[in-house]
C-alpha cells in the first residue's frame, strides 16, 4: 500500500448534471497525471439544487444503471482509477443520498446509502431524501480496506467505529459540510477524533460553494497528523500513502 497515491477533487456541484461530469472528469484526467490511484468525490457529486431540494432531487435521481454511474465507470476504467462520488438513487419515492465505489475497471463495489439524514441545526434531510437501511460493508482496494460514512454520520463516533470493526483501515467521508459558526472547526477536529480513536486514516472530502459548503477537505493519519489539507476553493489535493499513516499503535 506504501507509494499509492489518493487525491480528493474539492469542487461545488450545481443543477446541471453534464456539467458536473465535466468537471469530474477533468479532475480525473489531472488525477491520472498526477499518479493516482483513487479518486475521490465529495457527496452530491452528481447534483446540488440551493432551492425546492425536494422536487428536484426526486426529478434528478438516478438508478445506479443511470447515465452518472455509466459515465463515471467509463472514466474509472479509461484512467485506470478508483472513484468514489456521491449522487441521488432513485427510489419508488424519495431518493437516496448514495456514495458509490467503483473499481479501475469500472465495476461497482460498494454502495453506500447514508443512514443518519441531516435533521439539525435547523434543516430536515428527511424532508428530501429517504434513509438507508445498513451500513457500508468495507470493501478491498490499493490503499486498504476502505470504510465509509456521509457528511453528518461523522458526529456520530459509533458509526465510523463499526466500520472499523468490520475491518476498515481507511475511513472515507464524502460531505457537503455547510457553513456555519464554527463548521470548519467541528469538521477538521471530528475528521482527526475518527482518526485517532480508532487507529485509522481518514479521508473527509467536501463540497466548495461560497455561502453554502466550506470546503477544507482534509485528511489524517492514524495518530491525528494532517497529512494534507485544502481551504476554500476548488482544488485537488493528493495524499502518497505510508505505511506508518496507517496504524498508530
Amino acid at each position: 500500500m506504501a507509494g499509492i497515491t489518493v487525491a480528493l477533487a474539492q469542487f461545488g456541484a450545481g443543477e446541471d448534471k453534464r456539467d458536473n461530469l465535466h468537471r469530474m472528469q477533468a479532475d480525473a484526467q489531472k488525477a491520472k497525471d498526477f499518479g493516482v490511484s483513487m479518486l475521490i468525490f465529495p457527496e452530491y457529486s452528481m447534483f446540488y439544487a440551493k432551492m425546492n431540494r425536494r422536487s428536484k432531487n426526486i426529478q434528478a435521481a438516478e438508478p445506479l444503471d443511470g447515465p452518472f454511474v455509466s459515465t463515471l465507470s467509463q472514466v474509472a476504467r479509461q484512467h485506470g482509477l478508483w472513484i468514489a462520488a456521491g449522487m441521488y438513487e432513485q427510489t419508488d419515492a424519495l431518493p437516496y443520498n448514495t456514495i458509490v465505489v467503483m473499481d479501475a475497471d469500472g465495476m461497482l463495489r460498494g454502495v453506500h446509502r447514508k443512514q443518519r439524514l441531516y435533521d439539525a441545526f435547523g434543516y430536515r434531510e428527511s424532508d428530501e431524501c429517504r434513509a438507508g437501511e445498513k451500513p457500508f460493508q468495507p470493501v478491498d482496494t490499493p490503499v486498504g480496506r476502505l470504510g465509509l460514512i456521509t457528511c453528518y454520520e461523522l458526529r456520530f463516533p459509533a458509526l465510523a467505529a463499526a466500520q472499523k470493526q468490520d475491518g476498515a483501515e481507511v475511513l472515507l467521508v464524502p460531505a457537503g459540510w455547510t457553513v456555519g459558526a464554527n463548521k470548519v472547526l467541528h469538521w477538521r477536529t471530528l475528521l482527526c477524533a475518527r482518526a485517532i480513536e480508532n487507529n485509522m486514516m481518514v479521508f473527509g472530502v467536501d463540497q466548495y460553494i461560497p455561502d453554502c459548503f466550506i470546503g477544507h477537505s482534509a485528511a489524517f493519519a492514524a495518530d491525528g497528523r494532517t497529512l494534507g489539507a485544502l481551504e476554500e476553493g476548488n482544488g485537488l489535493l493528493t495524499i502518497t500513502m505510508d505505511k506508518e499513516n496507517y496504524d498508530a499503535i
